[in-house]
Formats: structure tokens, sequence, C-alpha cells
């Protein structure tokens, strides 16, 4: 439900920013705020404290992003709080980047390997999905010995995995399936 109304926000804010031609910045301090939060303990347990007024949440939020971030986000951050919907921020920034990126034409996609890939690799990669999405892609690599070999790639909802160890939980539950 958080999501739905995340995106609502996040939409409204992206008509703005589209109005302005800021639709890049809003993104970045987006997740300036977003990854403030998360940093901050401290801000995080103040924002979601139902015994803290919101015009010290406010308050503070202002202080805090009055020079990092454009009036307009400021002003959604206030109305979020005005609302009781604080903790829809880390849904917000995320919904604004995916509303931003259908526009652009981009999707992202989230690979994870057991080495790092070389920057032919993610364009091979990026190229072979962008082929068959018909969409531009940009990749966030991610490294986990787990995988031990191969490839897992998440784009949207959809996951492809080709590592080793999917390859033998699969076998794994095809021998059990055949006893």
């Amino acid at each position: 439900m958080s999501e739905v109304i995340a995106k609502r926000y996040a939409q409204a804010l992206f008509d703005v920013a589209k109005e302005r031609s800021t639709v890049d910045a809003v993104e970045e301090q987006l997740q300036v705020i977003q990854q403030t939060v998360k940093e901050s303990k401290d801000l995080n347990t103040m924002l979601n404290h139902p015994r803290i007024k919101g015009e010290d949440k406010k308050a503070v939020l202002e202080q805090i992003f009055k020079d990092e971030v454009n009036a307009e986000v400021l002003n959604l951050l206030k109305v979020l709080v005005d609302r009781g919907r604080e903790s829809l921020l880390n849904d917000l920034s995320e919904s604004y980047t995916a509303i931003a990126n259908e526009a652009r034409g981009i999707v992202d996609m989230y690979v994870t390997t057991a080495e790092p890939l070389s920057q032919e690799d993610e364009d091979k990669l990026s190229k072979s999905f962008g082929n068959v999405l018909n969409k531009q892609l940009r990749i966030h690599s991610k490294v986990d010995a787990g995988v031990i070999g191969g490839v897992l790639v998440r784009i949207g909802n959809r996951v492809y995995d080709g590592t080793l160890a999917g390859k033998l939980t699969r076998f794994h539950q095809e021998m059990k399936a055949s006893r």
C-alpha cells in the first residue's frame, strides 16, 4: 500500500520537475535524502517518532536539507510530515527513479557475480539484455562469493539466474521431484 502512495507523490514531483527541467537534479536530491536518513539512526528515529511534533520534524528537515535540495523537494518533505507519511521517503526515492527512468527509456539492471565484471563484460550483458527488452539498461554490479560462478541478473521484478549455485539448486529440486 505504501508503495502505491509513494508512487503518487513521486509522480506529482516528477511532473513538477519535468516542467522545470530538473528531473535529474531532483532524482539526485532524493537519493541524498534517502542515504542521509538511512545512515543517520537518530534522524530516522526522529522522523518516525509519533510524539515529536510535525513542526519540529519540518524544522529539522529544513535545517539539514535547505542547502542540499531545491524548494520543490523540501516542500514535498514538509507535506509528507504534515500528512504523517515520513516513512515513505525510501519508497518515494525509488518510485521517482523508476518514473524518471521510464520517461528516459532506461531500465535498472542489477547484476550479481562471484568476481567483479570487466567493463567489456558489463557492456556485453547490457547489450544482450537491452536488445531483448528494447531498452537502455543502467547496470548496478554487486559481488557475492555465494553465487560461486555465473551471473544473477534482476531487471524490475524478473530474475535471470545463471549462477552455478542456482543451477545446483534447480538440479537438486529436479532430482527430488523425480524420486
